[in-house]
């Protein structure tokens, strides 16, 4: 799914690559990437005998590669060769931080298969204003149906003591989803404190309504307890359809036009395979799913992107799209660490608890409501359909800070609670473009953090509401100092600080491809359909026009099944 540093790929000439010159057979959809949208999207396709679909991925198929199923190894993978290893730009806030190569999943599955594997919906209200940017077939009753399409919940055994709701759940879907273990005393004090403190406890924040903590559930396969992919759950069981075909170590790298007079259609995907041999797959529709940072790149590669940035690298331009590239938003994280006046067994993992809350109701605990209100104000880059939807959001008290709970556990050490916290719904949006025509040269990866006010203040008092959470009984009684930040960091300047300097990435990054207005840096129609071509489509995380309450994981697959559900309808074949 993404790019990679291999080195270059053939001539420029090949963006215009003649498709009578290239192999007879012709595949009704080419799927460049199979990650999670794309796996999930070419399983729905080949439903029917007759349509023909192949997938393009650049890595392997992951089988036996304990790092991606066993789910209390996330994080081993990174680093290796299933991760991109996307190198970033240094950020503006501080001057001169850069956080170095972020993670996304280079192999069968994606992200789906290197990620924290947290699965969480967003809210209704998030969806009628996806719907209201001109997207009539993405509002909530059409977003939640394809998402509960995709999952099958597996409810957890009474003694575990974890809430949920059977119905807030999809049972009949390909992804099987559930809780990790039973829930130890600690999280039963959490919940409690957050209730002390002025907050709510959810029994499922899976339905429509995340307003409270509750518990995540993972997608996870409770029988083995090993992580579930796009892989294990749309491709593998699957893999016997003949109509269903996969290359791997196949890396795309442009797209080949059959026309580019009036309004161009694409003839098939040029890539790179594992001998570092040009090809060409023929195709009646091109669907990138390569992810935020990986589709855009093949669309500017072919021509489709700011005119002004393709010609000063020497890239004829298609169709002139400013929008490809941008809008970019990433979620970003801060600890509040803790440790306990006991040690917790090794094996009391916990199930994670999310916390979220709306603006309004973290800053009645510390906040200024008033003076959050004078930096809300629309940053730049930001399309003005967006900021109305953020304002009409936030008017409405939809979530918009989260935390999550993990526990640190070393032998013979006191326990460590890390309570990260952040802004879900960051205003700051970077950009991901291109700077080569180089088919397999990594992109520019600018995250743009704390460059609107905004997010530095609200990430603020997000921190500082979560560690009044732990100033109240019972989670109070467990815990023995505060680690981080340190002690004296108690002003929100100071506390603002230590969140600019310390955040990590969420790795949660959306909105490349953004799904609104041409007029307004719009990429793809209510369709999916890339402005200004015939035959092109994304379907991806990069379409997302603005991060909905949660974690995209969940979102990518439910923007897969309803594509298939659009696409099968139109008949593209």
């Amino acid at each position: 799914m993404m790019l990679s540093s291999l080195g270059a790929s053939g001539t420029l000439a090949a963006l215009f690559f003649c498709a009578s010159s290239v192999r007879a057979t012709v595949t009704d959809y080419v799927i460049v990437g199979g990650g999670t949208g794309g796996l999930a999207l070419a399983n729905r396709l080949t439903e029917n005998p007759r349509v023909s679909v192949l997938v393009l991925e650049a890595g392997g198929d992951g089988l036996g590669n304990v790092n991606i199923s066993d789910l209390a190894l996330v994080g081993a993978s990174w680093g290796t060769d299933v991760d991109w290893q996307f190198p970033t730009e240094t950020l503006p806030v501080p001057p001169g931080r850069n956080i170095g190569k972020v993670p996304r999943g280079k192999v069968l599955g994606g992200s789906s298969a290197i990620n924290g594997a947290v699965y969480t919906r967003g809210d209704t209200r998030d969806f009628v204003q996806w719907a209201a940017l001109g997207n009539p077939s993405w509002g909530p009753t059409d977003f939640f149906a394809a998402s509960f399409k995709n999952e099958e919940f597996f409810p957890p055994p009474k003694n575990w003591s974890i809430d949920y709701i059977y119905s807030d759940h999809g049972h009949n879907g390909l992804l099987p989803t559930s809780f990790g273990n039973p829930a130890p005393p600690i999280q039963d004090a959490i919940i409690n404190s957050v209730v002390a403190y002025g907050g709510r406890h959810s029994l499922d924040n899976e339905g429509g309504h995340p307003d409270g903590v509750a518990w995540a559930t993972h997608a996870r396969l409770p029988s083995n307890a090993t992580r579930a992919t796009s892989a294990t759950g749309y491709y593998f069981p699957f893999s016997y359809r003949k109509n269903f075909q996969v290359k791997l170590f196949s890396q795309a790298t442009r797209i080949i036009w059959k026309s580019t007079r009036g309004t161009p259609v694409a003839a098939g995907v040029e890539y790179v395979d594992q001998n570092g041999n040009t090809q060409v797959a023929n195709a009646t529709t091109v669907v990138l799913c390569g992810g935020v940072w990986g589709s855009p790149p093949i669309l500017e590669r072919s021509g489709v992107g700011n005119k002004t940035l393709l010609a000063s690298l020497g890239i004829k331009s298609v169709v002139d799209l400013p929008g490809v590239g941008e809008n970019m938003v990433e979620q970003t994280a801060a600890p509040m660490v803790y440790a306990f006046n006991t040690t917790l067994p090794l094996d009391s993992v916990t199930p994670l608890l999310l916390n979220g809350e709306s603006l309004q109701e973290t800053f009645t605990k510390g906040g200024d409501l008033a003076k959050l209100e004078s930096l809300f104000v629309k940053p730049d880059n930001m399309a003005e359909p967006i900021f109305q939807a953020y304002q009409k959001l936030y008017q409405q008290g939809t979530t918009w800070v989260v935390g999550l709970t993990n526990l640190i556990q070393q032998p013979g050490q006191p326990t460590l609670l890390a309570w990260f916290g952040g802004v879900a719904r960051p205003l700051s949006s970077g950009s991901c473009h291109i700077t080569s025509s180089d088919g397999l040269a990594y992109p520019a990866v600018q995250y743009n953090w704390f460059t609107s006010e905004f997010d530095i203040y609200a990430a603020s008092v997000t921190l500082q509401r979560i560690h009044n959470f732990t100033t109240v009984p019972p989670l109070s009684d467990w815990i023995s100092a505060r680690i981080a930040p340190p002690p004296n960091v108690t002003s929100l300047d100071d506390i603002g600080t230590y969140f600019i300097e310390n955040c990590v990435q969420g790795d949660h990054p959306i909105g490349t491809a953004a799904m609104i207005p041409r007029q307004d840096g719009g990429v793809v129609d209510n369709n999916l359909k890339v402005y200004g071509t015939a035959n092109v489509y994304v379907v991806d995380a990069s379409v997302m026009p603005f991060q909905p309450t949660g974690y995209p994981h969940a979102h990518v697959y439910a923007i897969a099944e309803r594509a298939a559900e659009l696409f099968k309808a139109q008949k593209h074949y």
